[in-house]
């Protein structure tokens, strides 16, 4: 490799370095590749300093008093009109593909927790979900199990003394 360019760490690409930046030059110009490399001063930053973590986290605090999230939502709806109409008319659409007809329900926030209690006590199996229907899982966070009642075994489940 040629002393006068290297390889990006975040695109791969083979680049002339800048003449003007003094020492080993790991990223391009292009706008990714520098978020790309301010994101990982960040992390390297937060990981590492804990005075800047602190003074981190009490400005994001701060930040959220001042700006509830949903004055924001509200905010980004009046301000994106097009995309609001949009999103609405293409949920009524999965709606209707689901149930048979449009829904009227306001969704906001689908894994809000619940006071009932969704699954009745006692003893089940959980299995790893297989899909058979092709369809896509879109929350990528979210554990997807089959739960299975076992029966026949109350013997071995000792009583609960609350």
């Amino acid at each position: 490799m040629s002393t006068r360019t290297f390889i990006c760490q975040h695109c791969r690409q083979r680049v002339k370095k800048n003449p003007r930046l003094k020492g080993n030059q790991h990223y391009c110009g292009r706008a990714a590749c520098q978020q790309a490399r301010k994101d990982k001063w960040e992390r390297d930053r937060l990981g590492s300093d804990p005075a800047y973590r602190d003074k981190r986290s009490g400005a994001k605090k701060n930040w959220y008093r001042g700006y509830p999230g949903d004055r924001y939502q509200h905010q980004y709806r009046q301000e994106h009109s097009d995309y609001t109409k949009s999103n609405r008319c293409n949920q009524q659409k999965r709606d209707k593909k689901i149930t048979g007809k449009p829904s009227v329900a306001k969704i906001v926030k689908t894994d809000a927790l619940s006071s009932k209690s969704l699954v009745p006590r006692g003893l089940y199996v959980l299995l790893p979900y297989e899909k058979t229907d092709g369809k896509k899982v879109v929350k990528t966070d979210a554990l997807i199990v089959e739960l299975h009642v076992c029966s026949g075994f109350p013997q071995m489940v000792p009583p609960r003394s609350w």
